[in-house]
């Protein structure tokens, strides 16, 4: 692996995270906005039967709702815990027949076999898991191997600036306000301190090659705050809706789409043919 934490390290900070998790964020009134309004971008790219893959499950949230869609979902995650929490989740809504679970280290990529249903219609990786992987390069050569000419790659990552986060950390004379400005920083998960990796679009797109092309760019998080701020407007009904309707709105626009606490970048599977092409 290449610089950070050792994989196991960064596992267990999100065994001890996962029994909280979908208390601090994907339960939370900001939080399960943010998903919705991500699952509303991802909505034209999901169809009945397809076969999709969530790296970075986390709790499943996202693998639950691609499987109310109709989708036969892969779910892969480093944390056995998380998983634990995936298949626990599948049962309850019956929905273990349509969602399977995997061990995935997403730093060694190549050390895994091919996922149960390669190729894939459809990867989604949702809210930072994608922050974890210290190489993208590699991740990106199974990506082109994994995922069928047509379809779609969804990747929802911390990018290098959050208007919110600089602004909130500058008045505050705090260093943190340009943490993400170099591309690198630690952060904290439980008890546990890991290294962290702050894309843009264009080290994405470098990483997914000539295998894929752009699609959409979105922001997640613009008017909205991140997650250790969501206490500020969950408390003032009016503001969220507000910021909430600006967030709706303006979400594709650029530069705001590059100013959000995440950013979702989707990019579409060419056939090989055309990737060659491309390289001419």
């Amino acid at each position: 692996m290449a610089e950070g934490l050792p994989a196991p390290m960064t596992a267990a900070a999100f065994d001890e995270a996962a029994a909280a998790y979908d208390a601090d964020f994907a339960g939370t009134t900001a939080g399960l906005w943010l998903r919705e309004h991500v699952w509303s971008q991802l909505a034209p790219f999901v169809k009945p039967g397809m076969r999709a893959l969530d790296l970075g499950c986390g709790t499943g949230e996202d693998a639950l709702w691609l499987a109310r869609k109709g989708c036969h979902v892969t779910a892969a995650d480093g944390s056995p815990a998380m998983l634990e929490r995936v298949a626990f989740k599948a049962a309850q809504f019956n929905l273990a027949r349509r969602i399977r679970t995997i061990e995935l280290d997403l730093n060694a990529p190549a050390a895994t076999a091919a996922p149960p249903d390669v190729p894939f219609d459809l990867v989604v990786s949702n809210f930072g898991a994608i922050n974890c992987v210290h190489d993208l390069a590699p991740l990106g050569r199974k990506l082109a191997a994994w995922v069928r000419p047509g379809g779609a790659v969804a990747l929802v990552v911390m990018g290098r600036f959050c208007a919110w986060e600089t602004a909130y950390y500058l008045t505050r004379l705090d260093r943190r306000a340009w943490r993400r400005w170099r591309g690198r920083a630690q952060a904290s998960i439980g008890s546990q301190t890991i290294n962290v990796r702050y894309w843009s679009r264009g080290e994405l797109l470098r990483a997914l090659g000539s295998s894929f092309r752009p699609l959409a760019t979105h922001g997640v998080g613009t008017f909205l705050p991140p997650s250790y701020l969501f206490h500020s407007v969950e408390r003032h009904p009016g503001l969220f809706r507000t910021l909430a309707r600006w967030e709706r709105r303006t979400s594709p626009i650029w530069p705001l789409s590059r100013m959000g606490d995440h950013m979702l970048a989707v990019f579409r599977r060419l056939d090989p043919a055309d990737a060659k092409g491309g390289q001419q």
